[in-house]
């Protein structure tokens, strides 16, 4: 089975985000709600996998090419956009888009 764009997507909610926390970027959507992380997977698929089940932030990427791709940890506050940055960060992948909902993240270009 060929697989194309596949998008990552789970909705849920998360609890509120502390204001005593200015490092947390804000753009007023599911995507900049804080919340505790300590997850740890072998592959970047399974990671966005856990991140969005505890979000109602969306999550599309194309999993031929980046779901077996290795992530970093996950540990500590932060946003799932945060999340997603660190997860990510030295991989090979990278956010190409990403709004108040919603983050797309693709292989970086050979």
């Amino acid at each position: 089975m060929t697989r194309r764009l596949l998008p990552l997507v789970a909705l849920l909610a998360l609890a509120g985000c502390s204001a005593n926390k200015p490092w947390i970027v804000d753009l007023g959507g599911t995507c900049d709600v804080g919340a505790k992380y300590d997850i740890k997977a072998p592959r970047f698929d399974e990671l966005a996998q856990q991140l969005a089940h505890a979000t109602g932030c969306f999550i599309e990427t194309d999993l031929a090419q980046t779901g077996a791709v290795k992530p970093n940890p996950v540990k500590g506050y932060m946003t799932i956009r945060q999340a997603v940055k660190v997860a990510i960060k030295g991989t090979g992948l990278k956010v190409v888009r990403e709004d108040k909902d919603f983050i797309q993240v693709a292989k970086k270009p050979a």
